[in-house]
């Protein structure tokens, strides 16, 4: 069984921070003495009791990538948790890390038939990884790979699912900066096949408590749409957690220890659909960085 507290990482003069999309900021207060962000994904392992090889699986990310090339994201699906990982190469054709060293990478411990050109400018892509997966018992069938949006007025990025079949196009992706274009993000939102824009109070989507922060990201997928905070603090995460239902030993975790949690900003979403006149979240998720 995993143990958070035999896996503890304390942060380090050298540490470098980033969020969701692997652009840096600066620490909102000393770090020195304090957690790094993985701690809390290695609770959610503990909690979720998955196979100790997830922990394999992400020492041998971080040693083959490097040190803070890794985002990881925690999604709650009803009461299920599960996990992606997300590898950003922003020098595209130029790329260091690419679909084929990352599934050569994995091999050991995922098995993997899917294969991608590198010839394409895709600047990221990401695998899930749930339990099943973790314990030998199925084989990753699905890479999201993410390409960038030229042209558009707005800075957005466009999603294709990888399988055995193929490309699908999968999802869009709208950034806002939360401070001086909230309206505009709404705005966005409100235009989709999904919502009643009359009947509906944006508030279901835009959480008052959540919209301080650095940048709003509005999502249109296949069959719902989706909302991401980026850059909140940690009471704001621990406020997510509490909101979406988060198995209580891990929001206990976050808040005993929020005041070595307190330096870093983290990256909070949700999926959902409008019934009856109101919001239905699908899942939901959080991220942070190894």
């Amino acid at each position: 069984m995993i143990s958070a507290d035999k896996l503890l990482e304390f942060s380090a003069p050298d540490d470098r921070y980033y969020d969701f999309c692997l652009w840096e900021y600066q620490p909102l207060s000393s770090p020195e003495g304090k957690y790094r962000s993985v701690n809390l994904l290695y609770k959610s392992f503990e909690v979720a009791g998955v196979d100790p090889g997830i922990v394999e699986i992400c020492r041998a990310i971080r040693d083959g990538i490097g040190p803070w090339r890794t985002v990881w994201g925690v999604k709650k699906i009803a009461d299920k948790l599960s996990w992606e990982f997300y590898f950003y190469d922003y020098k595209r054709l130029n790329r260091e890390v690419s679909i084929e060293r990352m599934t050569a990478l994995l091999s050991p411990y995922v098995k993997c038939g899917l294969d991608y050109p590198g010839q394409h400018p895709y600047f990221m892509f990401s695998i899930d990884l749930d339990p099943a997966l973790i314990g030998g018992a199925g084989e990753l069938d699905e890479i999201n790979v993410y390409l960038g949006n030229p042209g558009s007025t707005v800075s957005s990025g466009i999603c294709y699912s990888l399988t055995a079949g193929g490309l699908a196009l999968d999802n869009f992706y709208f950034f806002f900066d939360a401070a001086t274009e909230l309206d505009k993000a709404i705005e966005k939102a409100l235009c989709s096949v999904y919502l009643d824009p009359v009947a509906l109070d944006t508030r279901e989507i835009f959480w008052p408590e959540l919209t301080r922060c650095k940048t709003v990201v509005v999502a249109n997928k296949k069959f719902n749409d989706g909302i991401y905070f980026s850059r909140v603090d940690i009471g704001q995460l621990i406020g997510f957690l509490k909101r979406m239902d988060y198995p209580p030993a891990l929001v206990a975790y976050a808040e005993a220890n929020r005041h070595r949690l307190d330096h870093m900003r983290y990256d909070v979403a949700f999926d959902y659909v409008m019934e009856q006149g109101g919001i239905r979240v699908l899942k939901s998720s959080w991220y942070g960085v190894f």
